[in-house]
C-alpha cells in the first residue's frame, strides 16, 4: 500500500503524514517562540521570569513531549510504508538517514536541556559551541533543516511513483 493510494488502509498513511507534519510544526514553532520571544523577554524582566516561567515551561514541555511521541510513532509508520514499497531509491535512503540522524540529535538536545541544572549559557570557547550544538537555537536550526530534508524526501518519493 503506498501513500498515494487513499483507499482502504491508505487513509492510515494520510493520517500518519498529517500527524507527522502537525507535530513537527508544533515543536518547531513552539521552540522558535520560546527561544526567540520568551527567553529574551524573561532575560530583560527577571521578576516576570520567576513568576511565569514555571507555568510556561510546563506547557512547553507537554507540547514537546506530545510532539516527540507523535513524530516517533508517525515516523515509524511512514518509514515502513515508504521502505516496503518498490519506490525507495538509494538517494531516498541517504536523505532519510540524514533526517533521522538530525532528528535524533534534536531529541538528545531537548533531553539535555531538561536535565536538572543544565542551562546553556553563552560563554567562551567550548561552552559557547555547546550552546549552539545543544541549545534552543540548535533545536530551531536543526528543525528547519529537517523540514528541508522532508521536502526533499517528498520530491524523491513523488519522482519515484511518477516513473
Amino acid at each position: 500500500m503506498n501513500f498515494g493510494d487513499v483507499s482502504g488502509n491508505g487513509w492510515a498513511f494520510v493520517v500518519a503524514g498529517w500527524v507527522h507534519a502537525v507535530a513537527a510544526v508544533a515543536w518547531l514553532g513552539g521552540s522558535a517562540f520560546y527561544a526567540l520571544v520568551l527567553r529574551p523577554v524573561f532575560a530583560a524582566n527577571p521578576d516576570m521570569a520567576r513568576s511565569m516561567s514555571g507555568a510556561i515551561g510546563g506547557a512547553y514541555r507537554e507540547l514537546v513531549d506530545a510532539s516527540v511521541i507523535a513524530l516517533i510513532v508517525s515516523g515509524v509508520i511512514l518509514t515502513f510504508n515508504r521502505l516496503t514499497g518498490n519506490t525507495a531509491t538509494a538517494a531516498y535512503f541517504i536523505v532519510l538517514g540524514v533526517k533521522l540522524a538530525i532528528a535524533a540529535w534534536m531529541f538528545y538536545a531537548v533531553w539535555r536541556l531538561r536535565r536538572a541544572g543544565y542551562r546553556p549559557e553563552p560563554g567562551k570557547g567550548l561552552a559557547r559551541r555547546a550552546s549552539w550544538l545543544l541549545g534552543y537555537n540548535a533545536v530551531i536550526a536543526l528543525g528547519v533543516l529537517v523540514f528541508l530534508l522532508a521536502g526533499i524526501l517528498r520530491a524523491l518519493y513523488e519522482t519515484a511513483i511518477g516513473s
